[in-house]
Order: C-alpha cells, then sequence, then structure tokens
C-alpha cells in the first residue's frame, strides 16, 4: 500500500471518529432515584448510631446481621444495655472505654492490622477496659455493659451485630423492649 493511500485513510478514519464524537450526545452516569441519607439515632447526648445495612443470615436461622457505626462525643457515655445476639466491636478512631456489668467479653489488641490474639478475656464485673484505634471487643447476648468516650477527640465504633431477628438492637437494662402482644 503506497503512503499516500494509507496517510488518506488514516486521514478519513480519524475525520469519521472525530465527527461521531462531536455528533454523538454525551454519555453520562446512570441518574436514578438518589439514595436517601443515613439515618442517625441519637442515643444519649452526645452517642449516636448508624445501621449501615442489615441482611438476614442464610448460616444462622433467625438471625440477622448488621452493620453500624457508632460516634461518640467527648465525654459522653451510654446508659447499661445488651444486645440479643453476637456482637463484634472495633474502634475506627479516638479512644473507647467499655465496661462490663454481667457476662465475659473477649478483647484482641490490633485487630484491625490483622492480629488475631492474644485474647484478652473481660470477666469482673465494673471491669473497664480502654480501646484504641484498630482494638476489637467481641461478646455474646448474655453480656449487660455500658460504654463511654474518655478521650478529649471523637471516638468512631465500627460494628458488627448478629442479632435475633425482630428484636430490638438495643436492650435497656430494667426495660422490657420485647413485642407486645395484643
Amino acid at each position: 500500500m503506497s503512503r499516500k493511500k494509507l496517510a488518506i485513510q488514516v486521514f478519513a478514519f480519524a475525520f469519521v471518529l472525530s465527527v461521531a464524537v462531536i455528533s454523538v450526545p454525551r454519555l453520562r452516569a446512570q441518574e436514578g432515584t438518589p439514595t436517601p441519607p443515613i439515618a442517625t439515632t441519637e442515643l444519649t447526648p452526645g452517642f449516636t448510631a448508624q445501621v449501615l445495612g442489615a441482611v438476614p443470615s442464610d448460616r444462622a436461622l433467625g438471625q440477622t446481621v448488621y452493620t453500624a457505626r457508632f460516634d461518640i462525643q467527648p465525654g459522653a457515655s451510654i446508659f447499661p444495655h445488651s444486645h440479643p445476639g453476637t456482637t463484634s466491636l472495633t474502634v475506627y478512631s479516638g479512644t473507647f472505654g467499655w465496661t462490663l456489668i454481667k457476662g465475659t467479653a473477649h478483647v484482641i489488641r490490633g485487630a484491625a492490622a490483622g492480629a488475631t490474639g492474644p485474647v484478652e478475656d473481660i470477666t469482673q464485673a465494673n471491669q473497664e477496659v480502654i480501646l484504641n484505634p484498630g482494638d476489637l471487643i467481641y461478646y455474646e447476648d448474655d453480656v449487660t455493659h455500658t460504654a463511654r468516650n474518655p478521650g478529649d477527640t471523637p471516638t468512631v465504633v465500627l460494628g458488627t451485630l448478629v442479632l435475633t431477628t425482630g428484636q430490638p438492637l438495643l436492650m435497656p437494662v430494667g426495660m422490657n423492649m420485647g413485642t407486645p402482644t395484643p
């Protein structure tokens, strides 16, 4: 093929491509229904929770897996309570004070960096453990506890909770949070 013929073909291809790009409307991302904002619930002044997702578990029948975020302002705390299932909390930022009232909880320092142990067992009533970014605490539904931010900066805690479907996520001590009967 001669150079002249090749140059004409390249020019023609470039011209056709340019016309196509100019005449075709710009493609945009699909405009769907806007995502609603994530609901924030104030549990106590300065202590908020956001449920980021909830899905039924095929592996644990009758259980729902929740992903949650807790934002705790300096000095804020929450009343004694329990959760109807397994709870795993990881400190994302700040300092998290967690106090056992009843039951047994387990702490893994540096879990967010891949640590799997050693596991610290928390078994004494009124024992407070201070958790830092990357630390994890987990426990079952027989645990009653409180929590607070003992630091001077906001704390963010991320949680995965596998809870009994239909039950409240948080059950304050001394309050009957069961399903009302007609």
